[in-house]
């Protein structure tokens, strides 16, 4: 699979809402980052990746992505290790679970949420041997309903 599909893939998944998130380069690989609430996730999709829709529950994605032979993006696989800090400065580690969709890979991770809150995203990626980080926020308000 295309990064492009890919890529298609995860904008299906997000709604057309504003999400945070993050976007880290190095000279082979870019690594991407989003989160938003599961409650913004089509329910379509929330079934497809079995994840659950809730206002105390969100979603983290992360998409390696490098330029192929052919010079066309391709996805890859990594090491990725992910947390979040709240407002009260509590860190939360944010299980990660590949999902590979023809030849794309992809990760996700669910982690819950209190809102209001703003959490700080801390994203870890061990890929070809090169260690990346990225680091972003995402704000969460009141309770939205599925």
């Amino acid at each position: 699979m295309t990064t492009r599909r890919a890529l298609l893939l995860l904008a299906f998944l997000l709604a057309p809402q504003a999400q945070a998130n993050d976007r880290y380069s190095t000279k082979d690989v870019e690594l991407f980052s989003v989160a938003l609430p599961t409650t913004e996730l089509t329910a379509e999709a929330a079934k497809n990746y079995n994840v659950e829709r809730s206002p105390t529950r969100g979603l983290l994605t992360v998409t390696l992505v490098k330029k192929g032979k052919s010079g066309a993006n391709e996805t890859m696989a990594g090491q990725i290790y992910a947390g979040a800090i709240n407002l009260r400065n509590n860190l939360s580690n944010i299980p990660i679970r590949e999902v590979r969709d023809g030849d794309a890979v992809y990760y996700l991770g669910e982690f819950q949420v209190s809102a209001p809150d703003t959490l700080r995203f801390l994203v870890n990626a061990n890929v070809m041997g090169k260690v990346m980080k990225s680091e972003f926020a995402r704000e969460f308000h009141g309770a939205q309903t599925p």
